[in-house]
């Protein structure tokens, strides 16, 4: 025999992929013994044998019943742990193979022990019971040509052992790929025919091959798949499997030495041996192949045998498998274009026809024959077939090519979808290109896809919508092409805005493993990999790609790690990796110019973020919702920030430096980045939309180099603290700043950081005022000038200073006056001016007005106390205070009872003075005299302390009658609701803001409840928020059970009850009382909440602000009345003096309004203690 030089063949080595869901759970889910069951702390597997082709019909290496052995071992701490026959988290559990299904059942379910707690997962085929890790034993099969019968496996496959590990998994909702292995060895002999045979005599001829001179027993170390020989060799040959002519023995792994006879092989009865003179390894995973081919000499009739080739490759698909013949393809050989006479001529019915192999040549014409006449087709194997080029393209230009699968090959349209029977597939060898739509829609394509080597286009939708595929993604070296469009001149960008429906792999959600993407790869288009959130790890991107596509990889949460963007891309298009799961770095090449929107928002991506230097728009959410880290630092040549273009990267930190020629800085950019140090605003800049820069708690000082303010949209530095720093702007522009909106809420505003006055604003009315004022000086300063009716002590200082600023006083006629009070830094000459106002009024600053006097009573009068808030010099000037206090003070007794009794009361208000106008909020701050400020959740609050030490100041409120004194605070705002604050001892202030808003949440109805309602009469809330059980409402926005319980204890809340018993509610005297019988009666809902709670009437102020209390509660408030009065209480002498107007009442019934967050009335705050226990009130005379 004569020996011809080695081939090498590249072909896919052949793995089991075992995918395993590795869920990670709370601490909760898991006891000292594991997980629990019932949860997804489940460790699951599936998998396939990824070989290049497959002979059996599932193609994917395993038929129904298959078992394999898994072990799972925890690791200790860090340090992996050592795979034991027993006592591993599991040890050897049985996995059987359900076809039906396609996947892996385990005789046990197998739990993670923790959420932190890795694992290294082994597996091996077939199973079996060993008794040691380090030395299992294993015998291959004598008789490898014995078929598998009655469930047990034939000689070969039971020969056929593979092994497998996956080591560090971390607990986790990624799918984990599990390689299995062929441990053994492959000794492959094909014959080949030669000269010298008559027609039909090879065919004929007895061929026998033996592969004698083994060792047949191994020992196998479990926990690394190493197989070395164990005994000696064996006496008798191995009888390989046999397909056609070509002979496959599993051999175990060993050296058999030069001159040994490697195979006996017989031809017509005679028989040869073939022996190498050099010794032959049998290499652990390969195939070592022998072709030899057969000459019969004519003149004696006998044989002579030749080794044309030898060779070692990757283990190839295995010919001969246990259950094959039971699900053999129907084989047929093709002429393009006539497929079906193909079939015809192979007997079979092609309506009914599941299993198919085609050789030969076929066309468009049979794939769509195949699409719209083989109803039943199930498995397709077009290994051998070659495609012939026919016909025009469906979809975009050109001709259908030779060696490419045709356009809409298996997708008929969008109402009928994609292929509905075709669950496994075998590509051509001699592929080129798959043409648009090919697989579109075949949601029960399954297993592995495997594109083959030579293909260089994949076209758009190919495999769109194919979620059944649950294995592994091959793609070829040689593929340069992800989504064209036909075959024309302009497929690359040919349709481009549909793309949104035609991404190659779009929403395959099943596929796992790694994506490699091959390196010669030019383009993605869009959406090509969406919704494939199956893949996991790294995504390296190839280096000769130069265009990708609008949402190329969204939603591929399942990738981690790192990512770099090559060289050839200069934008970053829209979505391209949104919600992705990369958890390390990204990497930009300074060539990028565009990054649109979302292009990389809802990662994860860590570390420092260095924008492209030649960078040029930023568009939305270009990057939010990332954990960026580090200083931010924008590159001169950018020119857009979109909107929330940097949102929730909180860990950005930094001065950040707005580059010359961004106009607008859009919505929400950096909101939430709170460790942003400070920022630097270009002269450029001419807008900062709503919440660009919100919640960004740690900016400090603010550089603004334009002298024109830039528009500050509302809540864009909500969350910055507008008292903490200077807002350095140009000397020229100071003013223009202090009063644009937006800046005028900072409180520092200056031309230099090193001095700065707060406030830098003062008022009086005509009366004397003083004000301190406190200087900020990085040095030593002095007031430079000033008007010559205000003073300043000290006028110089050093460094942070107090100083005492004195307006004096002027006749109340005078004219209005203002000026300035310039500080001056000596040693840098910067200045500084503190802006004065003063107006002539009647009344001055502090001054006590009685607005009535009570002429009943026994104890002087019940005080009512009227303070307005926000007000300052100007807005009390112009008589408009004293205007909404009467008002106020109309409204309150223009309700009865209050109108009855109103003789009983003192009505006082006062002149406070606030530095500055309205009330502040939790991102504003107004200097005003009492702190009224919006918190938001719990309304409007204030300087509790001060506002009850103030009204100490009027005339008949002292100590002793301070928790019968009513504080009605008149905020200088048209934009919050009413709330009451309420004390245990009965002390009370109504927050009464001003209201737009018609009957009846006008003004009226925000006094009568706050301050008749609850202020004084002590009323619980009778409107409703919710749709549920007072005792069984799980809200956190309003009180409960608990709450009104510690109300009724103080002897409040009389109009309410949480009984429904006609004879237990407070009011049950009222319902049967003829005089009232026709109006009280026990209406369920109240206290926000519509069941467990009771009412005494369906209408009421404290339900829907209308002008009329209840009769419950108009007794209550006369009680009250009579109790403050110092006289008795006669409930006949009530029903007497009592007025009700129902026609009134009935006026709400229909009205149509909405309150919002900000002004709608608040429940009351009851809070602790008393207010004789404050410090100013203690103080007090």
């Amino acid at each position: 025999m004569t020996h011809t030089n080695h081939k090498n063949f590249h072909i896919y080595t052949a793995v089991l992929m075992l995918c395993i869901l590795l869920a990670a759970c709370s601490d909760s889910l898991f006891d000292g013994d594991g997980g629990k069951p019932g949860g997804e702390d489940r460790i699951q597997l599936s998998g396939s044998i990824e070989q290049l082709a497959m002979t059996r019909v599932c193609d994917n290496g395993f038929c129904d019943g298959d078992v394999m052995g898994v072990y799972v071992v925890d690791y200790n701490g860090g340090t992996p742990g050592t795979l034991k026959p027993r006592g591993n988290r599991c040890d050897n559990v049985r996995h059987t193979f359900d076809e039906a299904n396609n996947q892996w059942k385990p005789a046990y379910d197998i739990y993670w022990k923790d959420k932190h707690t890795h694992i290294d997962v082994y597996g091996y085929y077939p199973f079996a019971n060993p008794e040691s890790i380090d030395d299992y034993q294993f015998e291959v099969q004598k008789d490898q040509s014995r078929a598998s019968a009655d469930g047990e496996m034939g000689g070969y496959e039971a020969s056929d052992f593979l092994w497998g590990k996956v080591g560090d998994v971390a607990p986790t909702t990624n799918i984990i790929r599990l390689p299995l292995f062929h441990r053994m060895s492959n000794a492959r002999v094909t014959l080949i025919q030669g000269t010298g045979f008559a027609d039909g005599e090879w065919a004929n001829t007895e061929k026998i091959v033996l592969a004698p001179n083994l060792v047949r027993k191994a020992s196998i170390d479990l926990a690394t798949g190493e197989v070395k020989p164990s005994g000696s060799v064996e006496s008798t040959a191995t009888i390989p499997s046999r397909v056609d002519d070509e002979w496959r023995a599993i051999v175990v792994p060993q050296t058999v030495s030069a001159g040994t006879t490697l195979f006996s092989i017989t031809i017509g009865g005679m028989p040869y041996k073939f022996v190498k003179n050099e010794a032959l390894t049998y290499v652990s995973g390969k195939m070592m192949n022998f072709s030899i081919r057969v000459d019969k000499k004519a003149a004696s009739g006998q044989y002579h045998l030749t080794l044309v080739n030898e060779s070692i490759t990757p283990w190839e698909n295995d010919l001969v498998s246990h259950d094959a013949t039971a699900k053999e393809y129907v084989i047929v050989n093709s002429t393009a274009g006539h497929l079906k006479e193909a079939i015809a001529a192979a007997n079979k019915d092609y309506t009914k026809l599941k299993n198919l192999k085609i050789k030969g040549t076929i066309d468009s014409r049979d794939f769509y024959s195949m699409r719209d006449s083989m109803s039943s087709l199930s498995s397709l194997n077009l290994k051998e077939v070659r495609i012939k080029g026919y016909g025009n393209v469906e979809l975009g230009e050109g001709q259908n090519l030779d060696d490419q699968i045709p356009n809409s090959a298996f997708y008929r349209n969008s109402q009928l979808g994609g292929n509905q029977t075709l669950t496994r597939l075998v590509l051509p060898d001699n592929l080129v290109s798959i043409g648009a739509n090919a697989f579109y829609g075949c949601k029960y394509l399954s297993g592995s896809l495997n594109i083959p080597e030579g293909v260089i286009d994949i076209q758009r939708g190919a495999f769109n919508g194919c979620v059944a595929l649950n294995g592994t993604l091959s793609l070829p070296s040689t593929l340069k092409y992800l989504g064209r469009s036909g075959n024309g001149p302009t497929s690359e960008t040919d349709d481009e805005g549909t793309d949104y429906y035609g991404g190659v792999f779009q929403g395959c959600s099943g596929f796992t493993g790694n994506l490699v993407i091959p390196d010669n790869v030019e383009l993605i288009r869009g959406y090509c990999f969406s919704g494939c959130n199956g893949f996991y790890g790294d995504l390296r991107l190839p280096s000769k790609l130069k265009r990708m596509g609008v949402c190329a990889f969204s939603y591929c949460s399942g990738l981690t790690g790192s990512l770099t963007i090559p060289q050839g891309i200069i934008s970053i298009p829209s979505e391209a990796f949104n919600n992705c799961g990369f958890d390390g770095t990204l990497t930009l090449h300074d060539g990028i110019v565009n990054i649109a929107n979302d292009a990389f928002a809802n990662c994860h991506f860590k570390g420092e973020l260095h924008l492209p230097r030649n960078l040029k728009t930023l568009s939305n959410n270009a990057f939010g919702n990332n954990d960026f880290s580090g200083n931010l630092n924008l590159p001169s040549t950018l020119m857009h920030i979109g909107s929330s273009a940097f949102a929730n990267n909180w860990r950005l930190m930094g001065v950040l430096d707005i580059p010359y020629g961004v106009e607008s800085i859009g919505e929400s950019a950096f909101s939430n980045c709170r460790m942003l140090e400070g920022l630097v605003l270009p002269e450029s800049l001419e807008t900062i939309r709503r919440g660009a820069f919100k919640n960004c708690f740690g900016v400090g000082p603010i550089v603004c180099k334009g002298t024109m303010p830039p528009y500050v949209q509302s809540g864009a530095f909500d969350g910055v603290a507008k008292d903490n720093f200077t807002l350095e702007v140009p000397e020229s522009a100071v003013q223009q700043y202090q009063a644009a909106g937006g800046w005028c809420e900072f409180k520092r505003i200056a031309a230099h950081h090193e001095l700065v006055c707060r406030p830098s604003v003062a008022c009086a009315l005509s009366t004397q005022h003083k004000q301190t004022l406190v200087v900020n000086a990085e040095g030593e300063w002095e007031v430079e000038s000033k008007p010559d009716w205000c003073d300043v002590s000290p006028a110089s200082g050093n460094k942070k200073t107090e100083v005492t600023l004195t307006i004096k006083s002027m006749s109340k006629n005078a004219s209005d006056r203002e000026g300035k009070i310039v500080f001056r830094l000596k040693n840098k000459d910067y200045t500084h001016a503190c802006t004065v106002s003063q107006y002539g009024y009647e009344y001055g600053e502090d001054e006590w007005i009685t607005l009535q006097k009570a002429t009943k009573g026994r104890n002087g009068g019940i005080n009512i106390v009227l303070l307005g808030d926000g007000y300052n010099a100007k807005d009390l000037a112009s008589g408009d205070y004293l205007k909404h206090i009467r008002q106020e003070v109309e409204y309150f007794f223009g309700i009865e009872p209050y109108k009855t009794y109103r003789g009983y009361f003192n009505v006082y208000t006062a002149i406070p003075l606030s530095t500055e106008s309205g009330v502040g909020t939790v991102n504003t701050i107004r200097y005003n005299r009492f702190g009224t400020t919006f918190t938001g959740g719990v309304g409007l609050k204030a300087d509790y302390d001060e506002l009850f030490s103030y009204a100490l100041g009027a005339p008949t409120v002292s100590k002793e009658n301070l928790k019968q004194t009513l504080i009605i605070v008149v905020p200088n705002t048209t934009d919050y609701g009413g709330i009451c604050q309420m004390w245990p001892d009965g002390s009370a202030i109504a927050f009464c803001p001003l209201s737009t808003y018609d009957y009846p949440l006008d003004t009226r109805g925000v006094v009568q409840h706050e301050a008749g309602g609850h202020g004084f009469g002590k009323l619980g809330d009778e409107y409703i928020y919710h749709n549920a059980f007072i005792d069984a409402c799980g809200c956190s926005c309003c009180g409960h059970v608990a709450e009104f319980n510690s109300a009724k204890s103080l002897g409040w809340y009389d109009n309410l009850s949480l009984t429904g018993k006609m004879h237990n509610v407070g009011w049950s005297h009222l319902i049967f009382d003829d005089r009232y019988s026709d109006i009280v009666d026990i209406y369920e809902g109240g206290y926000m909440h519509n069941r467990g709670v009771f009412r005494s009437e369906q209408n009421s102020c404290m339900n829907n602000d209308i002008p009329y209390y209840s009769t419950i509660s108009r007794e209550s408030i006369v009680k009250r009345i009579m109790r403050y009065a110092g006289e008795t209480f006669s409930f006949e002498e009530f029903v007497r003096n009592d007025k009700r107007d129902a026609g009134t009442a009935t006026r709400s019934m229909g009205t149509n309004y909405t309150r919002t967050a900000h002004t709608y009335q608040h429940a009351p705050k009851i809070h602790k203690g008393s207010p004789l226990q404050m410090k100013k009130v203690r103080r007090h005379r």
